[in-house]
């Protein structure tokens, strides 16, 4: 046998194949994306059949515009202590405890929408009405079409703020809370299918919220929101909490309230967004 003779080349291992469904190995991500698909779809259908239910009930472009402030307010608001309790308790309590608040919301919108003609003329449910009426005027001053005499009007707007400020809680401990249910090498699989089951969701929640209030009343559609609010809180009932890390350096929460605002603050491309 020649000694100069150089040893067979050892083929090269296969590279491993890819799984699309990796994260779906794993129990806890599959309780908590059934869980956010029903919310996805509840919160979506809502949004449809409000800004309508809205609109018929005042004939008011300001006042389907207003839907979408109320919203948003909480988020603008409140994301920064959203994001403080998420770090200091248990982000899956917060979860649980948000979707309660955003289910009662709700059924409670649900129980307004079905009674609204029997709405008591309380005085600050009328002062309610004469603000939104003076505010629409404003954007409004040709078109004289818009009316503000339902008094469940400014309750929906109320419980709107209530269910945004649920979702705000709900989303800063979900943020944090998400990465918990994989492995760190299955964390890209999971975003990219909690990415596409919102797009999904959000195709899907006003078809159906629309074939419902055409066919059956916009109560049914606000009591679906709150049965798929309750089911996402069931879903997350059985996952494993995950610890929260307490930074002994930011005990005060006015202090920790104040470092994330100069954070942000210090930085321009988070304050863009």
């Amino acid at each position: 046998m020649d000694h100069d003779e150089a040893p067979p080349a050892i083929p090269p291992s296969a590279p491993p194949l890819h799984d699309p469904y990796a994260a779906f190995r794993f129990a806890n991500f599959n309780l908590y994306m059934t869980g956010n698909f029903l919310a996805i779809v509840g919160r979506q259908m809502l949004a449809v059949a409000v800004e309508w239910e809205i609109y018929r009930r005042t004939h008011s472009a300001t006042a389907l515009g207003l839907v979408g402030l109320v919203l948003a307010v909480p988020v603008v608001c409140l994301s920064l202590p959203a994001g403080h309790l998420a770090d200091k308790y248990s982000r899956k309590h917060v979860i649980m405890f948000a979707q309660i608040f955003s289910a009662i919301a709700s059924a409670a919108l649900a129980l307004v929408s079905w009674k609204h003609l029997e709405v008591p003329p309380w005085p600050i449910l009328q002062h309610g009405n004469n603000l939104l009426r003076a505010f629409a005027g404003i954007f409004e001053r040709h078109h004289s079409g818009f009316h503000f005499d339902d008094y469940s009007v400014p309750l929906i707007y109320f419980l709107l703020f209530i269910t945004g400020t649920a979702r705000t809680f709900a989303w800063a401990a979900r943020s944090s809370f998400f990465p918990t249910l994989v492995p760190r090498d299955t964390f890209a699989n999971a975003v990219t299918w909690n990415s596409s089951v919102f797009q999904i969701g959000s195709v899907v929640g006003p078809a159906i919220s629309g074939f419902i209030v055409a066919h059956i009343n916009f109560s049914c559609v606000y009591v679906i929101d709150a049965v798929t609010s309750f089911i996402f809180c069931l879903l997350v009932l059985p996952i494993p909490r995950a610890p929260a890390k307490k930074n002994h350096a930011l005990e005060n929460t006015w202090r920790s309230l104040q470092a994330g605002m100069r954070f942000v603050l210090s930085k321009h491309i988070i304050l863009a967004t």
